[in-house]
């Protein structure tokens, strides 16, 4: 706003001599004239000064949205990933412990968790999959018909993850609503146990991975 008013009094202080000069009347002889002439130059003098107001604010408007953009925008912290032992990017994190793992185009949840020792002292830096869950299955055998319950977090697909002798597995159901499905096994850490019962809240496994395998532990967040 000052450099506005700077430039309506730089352009002011220019117009003024002009129109109040000895040589401002054209024809001194003529009074009628001379009115004109004066008339005319001080209508010029308001249009300078108010186009120079004008141009004065555009440019100081301008110069302020520029310093807002560049002060008010907060710089993009670079890209958080999880990475395995390999180094290669295993997963982006959703929060603290639970990633979003990508199995054959479908991104699934996948939690996280501190590696102890002997005596209980988690490690620094590393982490590993974390385990725990069940998968329920339509035959009697945990081999075909894999349901999983619903994630806790919003947003974010239904899935589980199983310890097997052949590594943590992740199973990440559809999207979707629920639906009731007749279940006659259920796959535990502890293996495959026979059962039948009528579930709802499932949804249908729609991609696996075995994470121990495919992004083999230690993790770390780089």
């Amino acid at each position: 706003m000052r450099t506005a008013i700077a430039m309506m009094m730089g352009v002011a202080t220019l117009a003024l001599p002009i129109a109040g000069s000895a040589q401002a009347p054209a024809y001194p002889n003529k009074p009628g004239r001379q009115y004109h002439c004066l008339s005319s130059r001080g209508l010029e003098m308001k249009r300078l000064i108010a186009a120079a107001s004008l141009s004065a604010l555009f440019v100081t408007g301008s110069a302020c949205a520029q310093s807002t953009t560049a002060t008010g925008r907060l710089p993009s912290p670079g890209a958080v990933v999880l990475i395995d032992s390999t180094g290669k990017v295993a997963a982006r994190p959703l929060n603290e412990t639970l990633m979003l793992v990508t199995v054959n185009g479908v991104v699934a949840p996948a939690s996280i968790r501190s590696i102890h020792d002997a005596e209980g002292h988690a490690a620094s830096a590393f982490a590993t999959w974390n385990a725990g869950g069940s998968v329920l299955f339509t035959s009697s055998d945990c081999t075909s018909g894999a349901h999983v319950y619903a994630s806790q977090h919003p947003g974010v697909r239904a899935a589980a993850q199983v310890r097997t002798p052949a590594g943590i597995m992740l199973y990440a159901g559809a999207d979707g609503a629920a639906a009731t499905v007749t279940i006659k096994s259920v796959l535990y850490e502890t293996g495959c146990a026979s059962l039948t019962v009528r579930q709802g809240g499932l949804f249908p496994v729609q991609a696996t991975v075995n994470l121990s395998a495919e992004y083999p532990p230690p993790l770390s967040f780089q």
